[in-house]
């Protein structure tokens, strides 16, 4: 039975079983006899047909070899029960109806099929791509950058080596002798024709004697030692006092033995209490003997102790013919010659308090009062000491000082003089008794009555009339021979700094900075040493580069010295070509 027009009609498989190449003909078979050849449609055009259950829904068709879209399936409405077939209500069986192929009128040839929709992604395909390939591009950029710095900081790492690498070390070379000679001829001194005679000026670490110097008596030239000690076993700072210290029963002892005996003293009490300085004075300036005393047993406790110590500072200075049996200088046995003598007051005067005490012209003690200094020269003529001595063994002793002022700087000049003459000695006139005869008849016989007095206590009217003038006289001499030693100039040349590069040498000036100049007796040797610090080349003008050092005696002159010029450096050109 023909179906009914819009029915969806089954149909068998062709021979290929594929429903796609079935027809539609819209319900009415083809007639086998009438029908031709048929021509299949292409692929695109055939019709998926497919028939949809009753109540079911019934999907779109679309072209064979696509994808089913995307969209959701539209659903039609359900058409009901299909009609009763009246074969089948007959009881009559229907054979299948294969309907004919549907033949496409000849066309134009239609558009291939698009290619399949990959699934969907959140992310489309060409974008990941590109993605990807910015990333490899990245890479290889990172990659370049990283290689390129290397290479770039490997140059700069070796440029800079290079460039910093060391240079040799300038050379130093000092230009400045080991010594010279003080110019000038040597002074004829004017020695004492009898004694001794001695000169020194510390300063210039120069001394001269007479001659030969046997160890004579000094009298009270040994309180030089004798104050040397005190002062270094008890500092008494210049200007102020010092400890204070009493007068013993000893002291008191000592001062009446003396004033017995006609020695140069003071008077002390007991009970009294005196200064180290006030004792000091009274022992260099009015040279009493007694003060001697009290001040070796106030120190060493005994005058055995003290006269120790005497001794071993004399040997400490190199006053080797010099020997002390007690503190005052009264003894005979204490001797000397004038050249230790000296070597003992360069080590007194260089305490500020001994060149104090012995330039006073006076002194103020509590029971003397007001007393001249016994060295009548201090004040005159520039002199500013220091001591005299005088026993009949003695005879006269005199220790000068004063100073040379040479360019605003003071230059001490001592000299000694020893065994000196004295004038004679005052003898007492000799005394004529008469004594009456016991008869009347006798005439008167005069009787003379000599009074005996030891030579030693003769009094001897101004000592040191000749001993003076002597020690005056080659005072100024020793004076007068000082002369001014120019050890530098600034600008002078004191060495050369000598940078070596290339090949070459290239040197730079170092100079004194200032003059420097030492006080010299003619013919002394004065030492010169230049000490020179390293300086690295490329070193500026005016760089300090050390010292020059002058030297006689105590005197240092230390005279700084710079560069006059640059020491050449190379370029950092030639330094990164040369290396």
């Amino acid at each position: 039975m023909p179906a009914a027009v819009g029915e969806e009609v089954a149909s068998d498989p062709g021979p290929s079983g594929d429903p796609a190449s079935a027809a539609v003909t819209g319900g009415v078979p083809p007639d086998p006899v009438t029908a031709g050849p048929t021509t299949p449609l292409p692929t695109a055009a055939v019709l998926d047909i497919t028939a949809a259950a009753p109540g079911s829904a019934t999907g779109t068709a679309a072209p064979t070899g696509r994808a089913p879209s995307a969209a959701p399936a539209t659903t039609t409405p359900d058409p009901g029960p299909p009609a009763p077939d009246p074969a089948m209500a007959l009881g009559v069986a229907t054979p299948p109806v294969t309907p004919p192929p549907v033949t496409a009128p000849p066309g134009p040839p239609a558009d291939p099929a698009p290619a399949a929709a990959p699934p969907p992604t959140d992310r489309p395909k060409g974008r990941r791509h590109s993605r990807t390939h910015s990333r490899r591009r990245g890479v290889w950029w990172i990659a370049g950058t990283v290689v390129l710095v290397a290479l770039v900081a490997t140059a700069a790492v070796v440029g800079a080596g290079r460039i910093n690498r060391p240079l040799a070390q300038p050379t130093l070379a000092a230009g400045v002798p080991a010594s010279f000679v003080a110019a000038g001829a040597q002074p004829d001194l004017p020695w004492p024709t009898t004694g001794q005679g001695a000169v020194a000026l510390p300063s210039l670490g120069y001394a001269a004697q007479s001659g030969a110097e046997p160890s004579v008596p000094v009298a009270s030239l040994t309180k030089l030692t004798t104050a040397l000690v005190i002062l270094r076993d008890h500092p008494v700072a210049a200007g102020t006092s010092g400890p204070s210290i009493p007068m013993t029963a000893a002291d008191v002892a000592e001062y009446e033995y003396e004033e017995a005996n006609d020695e140069s003293n003071i008077p002390l009490r007991l009970g009294e209490v005196l200064t180290e300085r006030q004792m000091l004075e009274a022992l260099l300036v009015r040279s009493a003997n007694d003060v001697a005393y009290s001040l070796a047993l106030w120190d060493a406790g005994s005058l055995p102790a003290f006269v120790a110590k005497m001794n071993a500072t004399a040997a400490a200075l190199g006053a080797a013919s010099s020997h002390y049996v007690d503190a005052s200088g009264y003894e005979p046995g204490s001797v000397s010659t004038a050249a230790d003598c000296l070597r003992v007051a360069a080590a007194d005067m260089a305490i500020p308090t001994f060149a104090e005490i012995v330039d006073m012209t006076s002194v103020d003690l509590p029971l003397v009062g007001t007393e001249p200094n016994i060295v009548s020269e201090i004040g005159t003529d520039g002199i500013i000491g220091v001591k005299s001595g005088y026993t009949s063994q003695a005879k006269a002793g005199l220790v000068l000082a004063a100073n040379r002022t040479i360019d605003g700087r003071p230059v001490l000049v001592l000299a000694a003089v020893l065994t000196q003459p004295v004038p004679a000695a005052i003898v007492p006139p000799t005394t004529t008794t008469t004594t009456t005869p016991a008869s009347a008849h006798a005439p008167p016989t005069p009787t003379t009555t000599t009074t005996t007095i030891p030579a030693d206590d003769l009094e001897v009217p101004d000592v040191f009339r000749y001993a003076t003038p002597v020690a005056e006289s080659l005072l100024g001499a020793a004076q007068s021979a000082v002369v001014q030693v120019t050890v530098a100039t600034a600008g002078q040349t004191a060495g050369v700094v000598t940078a070596h590069w290339g090949g070459h040498s290239y040197p730079a000036k170092v100079v004194a900075t200032r003059g420097a100049w030492v006080a010299a007796w003619p013919g002394q040797r004065v030492s010169a040493v230049a000490k020179l610090a390293p300086v690295p080349p490329g070193s500026r003008s005016g760089r300090p580069v050390g010292r020059a050092i002058f030297a006689l005696g105590d005197q240092i002159e230390a005279v700084p010295l710079q560069l006059a010029t640059t020491v050449q450096e190379p370029s950092w050109w030639w330094r990164l070509v040369h290396g």
